[in-house]
């Protein structure tokens, strides 16, 4: 039998686990957040708010402060370098199915940061960090955690715990749950730079997609900012690709200028798609990239996380009321089938799409884009599906 008067614990205090403390702590409930790191995640990591997500968000009062420390963008499009050819697309043409037709661009640090703001304001709430799971057993009403933290160690009980702790999640590994998946065969490289892009691209919006001669490149405009995302050199290693050499190398064969261009920040990613068989374990339930992990291209991996956690808590709140917790298993049906068929189709169309360099397949890909910016009717159902309306809505059609 479950206890019921025992706060639910998150693991990771990510988007993901955040957004699942506000709307639980803003439904009554007790929760307390491990965080292993001494403080919130500041480096560059996702930046897109979708407009499904954004909808989600305005539940909670958050859309509207996130979006004064971003960049709203009504429409991207996809380029050829180096030519006038593109395929714009406008959020606009579905502002019957959102309140916000756009995409907010925005690093993700500002979302922790405001939510964490939010949460500090509740009893309700509580955060640990530096505070690591080092072991877990599931005993007769919930499970028993181990932790590790600066002043030695400890251990809690909880009947509830939701994992969102990321691709690597300890959480998954300590209970020895495989996370079957491939990785693609090149990483990604991710630059801030603050270099007027504008002026030396003509026809540059906020978001492009763009192909060079032999591969491809991103560049999105946040405030007075740009993030410039490419994949390294076949057979060159992410340290390698990182390198000033290697970086500088790359800016200059794609604009060529007179001095170096000055970087801010840099990362660089392997690229995986994978996905648990499922995303509750007993009185364990697996959010975000805990749970599944796919390409970022077109941003869905921290918005599918932000939806993991919004339909976690609609299932779980009835659970703690004292409904049966079965009611867990259709949150994992629901969000894996969602996950599977709809947002890593998405995003690995997205990224086969972007890294196409053959000359056929990729004039297959400008015309299939064209067809679709010339047919209202397909335009929206491309725009349904990328804004992530769609995944929303499919969700709640699975039993």
């Amino acid at each position: 039998m479950k206890i019921r008067n025992q706060p639910i614990i998150i693991v990771g205090a990510g988007p993901v686990g955040l957004y699942a403390a506000v709307c639980l702590v803003a439904a009554g409930r007790q929760v307390v957040v491990l965080e292993k790191n001494r403080d919130l995640a500041r480096d560059m990591r996702a930046s897109t708010f979708h407009p499904a997500t954004l909808d989600l968000l305005d539940r909670q009062q958050l859309a509207e402060p996130l979006a004064a420390s971003g960049s709203i963008r009504q429409g991207w499009q996809y380029m050829i370098h180096g030519t006038k050819s593109h395929a714009v697309f406008d959020l606009e043409e579905i502002r019957d199915s959102t309140a916000h037709p756009y995409r907010l661009l925005c690093e993700q640090y500002y979302f922790t940061g405001l939510a964490l703001e939010r949460l500090a304001q509740s009893p309700l709430f509580e955060i640990r960090f530096q505070t690591e799971v080092t072991g877990l057993e599931q005993r007769d009403g919930g499970l028993a955690l181990d932790v590790r933290h600066p002043d030695g160690t400890d251990q809690l009980s909880t009947s509830w715990l939701i994992a969102a702790d990321g691709a690597h999640s300890r959480i998954r590994g300590h209970l020895g749950l495989p996370f079957s998946g491939s990785e693609f065969e090149r990483g990604s490289i991710t630059l801030v730079l603050d270099h007027p892009f504008q002026e030396d691209v003509p026809g540059l919006l906020g978001i492009n997609y763009v192909w060079t001669e032999a591969d491809f490149y991103s560049l999105m405009q946040i405030r007075d900012l740009w993030r410039f995302v490419y994949s390294p050199e076949r057979g060159q290693d992410l340290d390698q690709a990182l390198s000033d050499e290697a970086v500088q190398s790359h800016l200059q064969s794609v604009f060529p200028g007179t001095r170096p261009y000055r970087v801010l920040q840099r990362s660089a990613w392997s690229l995986q798609q994978r996905c648990l068989d499922s995303f509750r374990a007993g009185p364990v339930v697996f959010v975000g990239d805990a749970a599944h992990v796919e390409s970022p291209s077109g941003g869905m991996g921290m918005n599918a996380g932000i939806h993991d956690a919004h339909c976690l808590v609609e299932h779980l709140l009835p659970v703690l009321d004292g409904e049966d917790d079965r009611l867990l298993d259709r949150y994992s049906r629901r969000r894996r089938k969602v996950t599977q068929e709809e947002v890593q189709r998405l995003s690995s169309r997205n990224h086969f799409w972007h890294r196409e360099s053959g000359p056929d397949q990729r004039q297959q890909i400008w015309s299939e884009l064209q067809d679709i910016v010339n047919d209202p009717s397909r335009a929206r159902d491309f725009l349904l599906d990328v804004s992530m309306i769609r995944s929303r809505r499919r969700e709640l059609e699975i039993d």
